[in-house]
């Protein structure tokens, strides 16, 4: 397999480790994506239309109207229930393969590595993680049933791919690609020696950083250890260094000063308060003069929102496992105002440079 280029990666980037759907499992995937897609656009008009017959436009009000609404009861119920569907039906074509890709994962064991692996046997999970199955993920992102588990890590890329299948910045358009637009139109000609992904997860968007960054030593840190021997044995597939470490990213044991860059996506809003506060404490103490830091994060809190969209937005805290989606923004303001020498520069893109 070729190497790829940071264009070429998106979220349905095929590797060594990708399960194969067959003929059934597409259908069950198309099924339930169709579902997703339509429930949207009918919860944001047909919920706002319930609201506007009501005249309801404060926030009480607003929740007062839904709240006993047999509309969006159901709308809540078709939902959740297409999250579930959504995780039997990857779960499913990820057991009936599992055999298979343990053996691609031994064969790719074997060969020279690129980049590293380190896992602790001794780690302990904050609780926050171990309490959580964020998105409804079985197992949530921690689970490792044994050491060569794979499992978490094939169910947090496969819910990915298909859940934003043909939304958010685009089909060929990830996460890292906007993160580094971002960079070179701020800090033209930044090249960092060391880069840290805190939360890399299976490190899909660290995978961008280490090819956009080149020769730049890529590292990742996350909690979960399946999640990072996935990640791990991912990369080697592809053909890219990186160094993941299972630990977690508020107290990392790095020494002072030691990236360049450092970065999160998409990780800010499943942390609660007093971790955040720690996490980017980390940050300050990790970065290297003339470095930069970038956490890139969901706009759950715009300014200007209707109070409609606002109570539909507060669904993903109440309904489906992310217990701190509204504490984000202020938490994130908050801490910053009290750290010195940081600068945030955009609402919940907070960029520091050193």
């Amino acid at each position: 397999m070729s190497k790829p280029t940071l264009e070429s990666m998106h979220r349905s980037t095929v590797h060594a480790l990708s399960p194969q759907a067959n003929l059934e499992e597409r259908a069950r995937q198309a099924f339930v994506l169709h579902v997703k897609r339509g429930l949207g656009p009918l919860g944001g008009r047909g919920l706002q239309q319930i609201c506007a017959h009501h005249n309801a436009e404060a926030p009480e009000h607003v929740a007062s109207v839904l709240q006993n609404s047999s509309a969006y009861a159901a709308w809540t119920a078709l939902s959740k229930g297409s999250q579930r569907q959504m995780w039997r039906a990857l779960s499913d074509m990820i057991h009936r393969q599992e055999e298979t890709l343990q053996d691609v994962a031994r064969d790719l064991e074997t060969r020279p590595p690129l980049g590293s692996l380190h896992l602790d046997p001794d780690f302990e999970i904050p609780a926050y993680l171990q309490q959580t199955a964020f998105h409804g993920q079985p197992g949530g992102y921690v689970l490792t049933r044994h050491p060569d588990d794979l499992y978490a890590g094939l169910m947090q890329e496969a819910g990915g791919t298909l859940y934003t299948r043909g939304a958010g910045t685009g089909v060929k358009d990830s996460k890292v690609q906007a993160v580094v637009r971002f960079i070179r139109d701020r800090f033209p000609g930044f090249a960092p020696v060391r880069i840290l992904d805190m939360g890399c997860g299976y490190g899909a968007q660290t995978c961008g950083y280490a090819l956009t960054f080149a020769p730049a030593e890529t590292h990742g840190a996350d909690v979960g250890g399946a999640v990072l021997r996935f990640g791990h044995l991912r990369a080697e597939s592809l053909s890219i260094a990186l160094h993941l470490h299972q630990m977690d990213a508020a107290a990392t044991s790095f020494p002072d000063g030691y990236f360049d860059l450092i970065v999160s996506n998409i990780v800010l809003h499943e942390v609660p308060a007093a971790h955040l506060q720690a996490l980017m404490h980390e940050c300050c103490r990790l970065l290297a003069p003339g470095g930069l830091v970038l956490h890139q994060d969901m706009p759950v809190q715009r300014p200007g929102v209707s109070a409609v969209r606002h109570f539909l937005s507060m669904w993903q805290r109440d309904h489906n496992d992310e217990p701190h989606w509204d504490s984000i923004a202020p938490s994130v303001f908050r801490i910053c105002s009290a750290l010195p020498d940081l600068l945030p520069a955009a609402f919940l893109k907070t960029t520091w440079h050193k």
